[in-house]
């Protein structure tokens, strides 16, 4: 015979549900690709005069992002991209795909599936912008999967085909094709007239296809091209006609490229676009208690330092230490709105996943907002096999659900846990087994999981 509830939390009530919380219904995550905390420092010195006064700068969250791959070597793009975008880690090169099998569930190069997707499933609509080539490893990471980052023609299959975003806005070519995006549903426009035109409330689905590689650097001039805050602007009026909610990814993928040329003009007129874009979407979002932006970078490039400050308008004095390549330093990730709060000390990119999803409900150990005994053997699961409750979750994030707040899941939380149930329980969901029950027991001494990456 199963132990019943009532026993164990003696006599508590467990007859009502407990909804407390949802996951934002809008999620704005903008991308710096390189952008360390010296990118960031050096533009807020070149625009204002001193530092610490970009627009995401005054986000009420911050912290900071582990980046490294799988192995625990620096991470190129598109697996910090994989990384954020499905919470597993993989090799570099690797679009969203099992390189290597993060568990059992997965064989060598299945596909993981991304935030996009996950999304698209709740039918919010999604939309990727970048200042790179719509193709490239970051944009490509949410909605596609490849074995190879260079695969651009099956990235772009899948986009068109497959998870179908409603709006791609940036460099063309590189797979990208105005015939491909046409026969998909697509209206397609190659310059900024052309974006700006459009009807934002008629069209569903717009590829913006802005030349043929990545878009100019700022400093080059962009001619008859839009500005990522201008794509920006576009993505939004057209992504929050969705009554279900959006996702947008917006990358300063140039950051990355001034920084790999160690051109530092280039990084910082970069960057301070890239600011005037989160401005955007701060902007867009003020006044609303349903949106969460997230600022971050995929990794640092080229290992930069600040040695004086040249003031405003002037270039800071700078030095590079790795010679143009990614590093292993953390970024900074800054965050406003629903689960913000998540974002604090030093996360790892893996997390990202998880935040964007989080129910907001202390003890929601499914996800599904409702604190009840179906929450009983997921509890379990992320004491004794954080892993496979990672693998069974992936909408849970567990700094958020942790029961009693010390940063772990193990068997301290019971109390908090039971007196959640108190008023979380309904009448008609399984009761705990008896297995179940004594599965606790048998873990008194095993070792709490502690957050971060699991994978």
């Amino acid at each position: 015979m199963a132990f019943k509830p009532s026993v164990m939390v003696a006599g508590l009530c467990l007859l009502c549900g407990l909804a407390t919380g949802q996951p934002p219904k809008n999620i704005i995550l903008m991308i710096g690709d390189g952008m360390g905390f010296a990118h960031v420092e050096a533009a807020g010195m070149y625009l204002n005069g001193s530092p610490g006064t970009l627009s995401f700068e005054a986000l009420p969250y911050q912290g900071e992002v582990t980046t490294l791959n799988y192995s625990d070597l620096i991470t190129d793009s598109a697996a910090a991209a994989t990384a954020m975008a499905t919470g597993f880690k993989v090799a570099n090169g690797t679009i969203s795909v099992a390189q290597p099998p993060p568990s059992a569930a997965y064989d060598w190069g299945d596909p993981l599936p991304t935030l996009g997707e996950i999304f698209g499933a709740q039918a919010k609509r999604l939309g990727l912008v970048s200042t790179s080539y719509m193709t490239d490893a970051t944009p490509a990471a949410f909605a596609a999967h490849a074995t190879s980052r260079s695969d651009y023609s099956n990235i772009a299959s899948d986009y068109f085909t497959q998870t179908q975003p409603n709006v791609l806005l940036g460099g063309g070519g590189n797979g990208m094709s105005t015939a491909g995006a046409v026969a998909a549903g697509y209206t397609v426009v190659t310059n900024r007239d052309q974006m700006q035109a459009i009807n934002t409330d008629a069209v569903t689905y717009l590829s913006g296809q802005f030349g043929s590689g990545v878009m100019p650097y700022e400093s080059a001039g962009l001619g008859d091209l839009p500005h990522l805050t201008q794509m920006s602007v576009t993505a939004l009026d057209i992504l929050d006609n969705a009554a279900a909610g959006f996702f947008l990814m917006v990358e300063g993928g140039r950051i990355d490229h001034g920084a790999h040329i160690n051109s530092i003009n280039d990084v910082v007129l970069e960057t301070i676009e890239f600011a005037s874009a989160v401005q955007t979407a701060i902007d867009w979002a003020s006044g609303r208690d349903d949106t969460l932006i997230i600022v971050t970078a995929d990794h640092e490039t080229g290992g930069l330092s600040v040695l004086e400050n040249g003031g405003q308008g002037l270039l800071p004095l700078v030095s590079w230490s790795s010679g143009g390549s990614h590093t292993a330093a953390n970024v900074p990730v800054y965050a406003w709105g629903p689960n913000a709060e998540l974002v604090s000390g030093v996360i790892d990119n893996t997390d990202l996943f998880h935040i964007v999803q989080a129910s907001g409900v202390a003890s929601d150990f499914n996800g599904d907002a409702i604190v009840n005994l179906l929450d009983i053997n997921p509890f379990v699961l992320a004491i004794v096999d954080a892993p496979a409750f990672d693998e069974a979750y992936p909408n849970v994030f567990l700094q958020q659900a942790d029961p009693n707040g010390d940063g772990q899941v193990n068997l301290l939380d019971i109390v908090p846990f039971v007196a959640a149930l108190s008023g979380g329980a309904t009448a008609d969901v399984p009761e705990p087994t008896t297995a179940m029950w004594l599965g606790l027991g048998a873990i008194v001494f095993a070792r709490g999981r502690r957050f971060g990456s699991t994978h």
